[in-house]
């Protein structure tokens, strides 16, 4: 994956300074075997505060955001009105949350 780590490389990064995708709503624990992460750096620098917010009212920079099916489908059709590199994150994500919901009616977003 091009924007995406898995919990196993962000362990080996010995870093926290990023954006954890649960495949759940939230349980009381971070860093799951399960998760990918988006790195700040990398959330800042596309901007793509502005394409979350926008999509998902509630979203939390700092917080946890609890996203369901319908709101996916928002932030995914408004990656393509962006275009460029706010479309491929989300685009890169997009399998990952698929396979999220077939089994869990919400992924959770925790924020830096």
């Amino acid at each position: 994956m091009k924007y995406f780590i898995t919990e196993a490389e962000r362990k080996e990064l010995h870093t926290t300074c990023l954006f954890e995708f649960q495949k759940c709503t939230y349980q009381d624990r971070y860093w799951c075997e399960d998760s990918i992460c988006l790195h700040a750096d990398i959330f800042d620098e596309l901007k793509l505060f502005e394409l979350f917010h926008t999509a998902l009212p509630h979203f939390d920079y700092y917080g946890r955001t609890e996203v369901h099916p319908e709101n996916w489908e928002v932030l995914l059709l408004l990656s393509h009105n962006y275009g460029d590199e706010k479309e491929a994150v989300i685009l890169e994500l997009e399998s990952w949350v698929e396979n999220c919901f077939k089994v869990e009616n919400a992924f959770t977003i925790c924020g830096i």
